[in-house]
């Protein structure tokens, strides 16, 4: 093995242009597929305050269809249709009730500062585990006394209080003040169901809107599963609901249609109208194999220049007694050796992409890339599959050149 790897070292020093045209093209490969990776796991992925999500569903959408030329109405749930059937559910471990009013502006003093607030209900914490660097989260009591208190960011917290303790000041947002009871991190834009400046206490006295239809409000509902078993019983069981849930024909209504998906089914019905989550790594593979299928034929053809050379070399071991498997090994193992290179300049690459995306907010502010321990592994097994499917053929092709064909073909 070490062996092998010298005569990899001596074969890259060799030709050093061939080198540099293999070693960009593995690095630049690694690079994309990397960042791509950094941006599905950082929005989608079971990281950080994400690290229940691949166990949660949501049901966001509902849709009332009428019968035909009537049309239909359509969007999110209101908080009386969750508490008099979904809540109900047997399937699920914990459940939690969000609303977004997206922007606003909050007011201390002479202070404002544009903001994105959350209204959340006492299990926010337990589905999304908000890091607290002071005070509590919302209770029970809290929510049912409709108490006028918030839970700000840190980075709020400093804009608005500087080096003050912010606990038990109040602000003002929407023409109403509120209590500070919890400063948390920031989290990441990227991770949108739990992101916000401002956490406010969900208002479960809320009454439906005359002019809407009685289905149609403003929130989101999370629900935490056991296990998968648990998530597909789930699914079923809010299905065999909504088939259920009444309808009024003297408005013309036929039926009620609504999803229950993950955050990932989610991002694939926004996309293709379909919500089956397993499409997330399909998508995900698809862009790994498209990225590496392209310079891996480049790769290949180059492997096949930079391998035919050594062709008298693999007469000359063949001669000695090595056999084609031998030789098979040992250009593989080469070519895996080579690959790693570049592989490990690519995930450095990727790590400094990342960095000035994040340093420059050229996502957006507040939106943050992650490369974490599990993408990292991903990455060098991508690396792997790379070297094998770039360096395969090329060695497998001059491993079976008969020795006087390979001895003949060096004209030194």
């Amino acid at each position: 093995m070490i062996t092998y790897i010298k005569l990899a070292w001596h074969s890259l020093q060799k030709n050093p242009f061939f080198s540099f045209i293999i070693l960009f093209g593995i690095s630049m490969t690694i690079m994309v597929v990397m960042f791509i990776g950094s941006i599905l796991d950082t929005s989608f992925g079971s990281n950080g305050i994400y690290k229940n999500m691949d166990l949660v569903l949501s049901g966001a959408n509902v849709r009332v269809n009428r019968v035909e030329g009537e049309g239909y109405s359509s969007g999110h749930w209101h908080y009386q249709s969750y508490k008099e059937y979904f809540s109900k559910m047997k399937s699920f471990e914990v459940s939690t009730v969000t609303l977004n009013h997206y922007f606003s502006n909050v007011y201390y003093n002479e202070l404002g500062k544009k903001i994105t607030r959350l209204d959340i209900d006492q299990n926010f914490t337990e589905i999304f585990p908000l890091q607290f660097l002071k005070g509590r989260s919302f209770s029970l009591d809290d929510i049912e006394q409709k108490r006028q208190i918030a839970i700000i960011t840190d980075e709020l917290a400093a804009d608005l209080f500087g080096k003050e303790d912010p606990i038990g000041k109040k602000i003002k947002t929407n023409s109403q003040f509120y209590e500070i009871v919890g400063v948390v991190e920031k989290e990441n834009k990227l991770r949108r169901q739990a992101f916000a400046d401002i956490y406010t206490p969900f208002d479960i006295y809320r009454k439906p809107n005359p002019n809407w239809h009685q289905y149609l409000g403003s929130c989101i509902f999370f629900m935490k599963f056991k296990d998968k078993d648990h998530l597909l019983q789930g699914q079923k069981e809010f299905q065999q609901i909504v088939k259920s849930l009444p309808i009024d024909s003297s408005k013309n209504e036929m039926s009620v249609e609504a999803d229950f998906l993950s955050e990932k089914g989610w991002m694939f019905d926004f996309l293709f109208d379909m919500g089956d989550e397993n499409m997330y790594y399909v998508y995900l593979y698809s862009i790994v194999l498209i990225c590496m299928a392209i310079p891996a034929l480049s790769l290949i053809n180059l492997n096949i220049t930079r391998i035919t050379e050594r062709t008298a070399e693999m007469g000359i071991r063949k001669a000695f007694g090595a056999s084609s498997f031998d030789l098979l090994r040992q250009l593989l193992i080469e070519n895996v050796f080579t690959t790693l290179i570049g592989g490990v300049i690519g995930i450095i690459l990727a790590y400094i992409a990342t960095f000035l995306f994040n340093t420059y907010s050229w996502m957006g502010a507040d939106e943050r890339l992650e490369i974490n321990y599990g993408l990292l592994v991903f990455g060098f097994g991508c690396t792997l599959f790379f070297s094998v499917l770039s360096g395969f053929y090329p060695a497998l092709k001059v491993s079976n050149f008969g020795i006087i064909n390979s001895l003949k073909s060096d004209k030194q």
